[in-house]
C-alpha cells in the first residue's frame, strides 16, 4: 500500500505544472503554453522550483493517505494536498507578475484560478483512481 500511496503522491507533479500553465495564461494574459516562466533569480531553474514546491503536498499525501481506507477519503486528502501545492506554486510564480505580494493576495491569486486548479486537479484523480483500482485487482 505504501508503494502506491507514493505513486498516487506523485501525480501532484503534474497537476502543478497544469495550474501554473494555466494560471499565467489566465492571469498574465499571455497564450496557453506549457513552457514554464522563468523566475527572477538568475541561479534558479522553473522546472526544479516546481518539483520542489509539490514535496509538501506529496509528503502530507503520503502521510495521511496511509491511513485512509475510504475512497472518498483519499479523493479528499489528494484535493487537499491539491490546494496546498496550488499555493505554493502561487507563492513561486507570483513573482512573475510583479515582486510584492502580501499572503492575503497570493490568497486571492489562488482563489480566482480556483476553476484552473479544478481542471488541473482531473488527470491527477484519475492517475490517483486508477492506481487505487489497480491495488484494490492485486489484492
Amino acid at each position: 500500500m505504501a508503494m502506491t500511496r507514493l505513486l498516487q503522491s506523485l501525480a501532484l507533479t503534474p497537476v502543478a505544472y497544469l495550474f501554473v500553465c494555466l494560471m499565467l495564461a489566465s492571469v498574465g494574459q499571455d497564450p496557453f503554453s506549457l513552457e514554464l516562466p522563468t523566475l527572477t533569480d538568475p541561479e534558479s531553474n522553473s522546472t526544479v522550483e516546481l518539483l520542489l514546491g509539490t514535496l509538501p503536498g506529496q509528503l502530507l499525501f503520503l502521510l495521511l493517505g496511509g491511513f485512509v481506507i475510504s475512497r472518498r477519503l483519499l479523493v479528499g486528502t489528494f484535493v487537499l494536498a491539491g490546494i496546498i501545492t496550488a499555493y505554493l506554486q502561487c507563492v513561486l510564480f507570483a513573482e512573475h507578475f510583479g515582486t510584492t505580494w502580501s499572503n492575503i493576495e497570493i490568497l486571492m491569486l489562488l482563489g480566482v484560478n480556483t476553476p484552473w486548479l479544478v481542471l488541473a486537479l482531473i488527470p491527477g484523480l484519475e492517475l490517483l483512481l486508477g492506481a487505487e483500482r489497480l491495488r484494490q485487482q492485486g489484492a
